[in-house]
């Protein structure tokens, strides 16, 4: 069973509303978290991925990882490494459907809460406290790298 890493973009790796990249994140050192932890998969569960999918079905080609990437702002850094272990949801708005409770997961969302209790889901941030992170919104990313090196194996 893979190591599975939900993330959101906007509020989370990068401030609200498409913003900048939080510093604490910037320079690959979200990555380097990431795969310290040992994290083998990667899902993101942004709002983007709607645009990607609505894009492909209305014909246009389009390089989803390519476009998550470049709003990462460098948290980053191994396109092929985030090509390869990353998976984009079709819908960002349901976004909580698409996380396997059964598996090894782990989520990082500043608004997981909304989402798991849209989906009448909310169960799941009290019985696993540890894989869930709401990050600071506006904060500078060093909560979620904290929570990173507490979930490594």
């Amino acid at each position: 069973m893979p190591r599975t890493l939900y993330f959101d973009l906007d509020g989370t790796i990068i401030h609200g509303d498409f913003g900048t990249v939080k510093p604490s994140l910037a320079d690959g050192q979200l990555e380097s978290a990431i795969r310290a932890a040992g994290f083998e998969r990667l899902v993101c569960v942004a709002n983007m991925c709607t645009i990607v999918t609505t894009l492909i079905e209305a014909g246009r080609e389009v390089d989803g990882h390519e476009m998550i990437l470049r709003l990462s702002q460098g948290a980053f850094r191994d396109e092929d490494w985030f090509r390869s272990s990353t998976t984009l949801i079709p819908d960002g708005s349901r976004r909580a459907r698409y996380i396997d409770f059964s598996g090894d997961w782990w989520w990082v969302d500043d608004r997981a809460l909304f989402f798991l209790d849209r989906e009448g889901l909310a169960h799941h941030a009290d019985q696993e406290g540890r894989r869930l992170m709401v990050p600071q919104p506006d904060g500078d990313g060093s909560d979620i790298i904290s929570w990173l090196e507490g979930a490594r194996r």
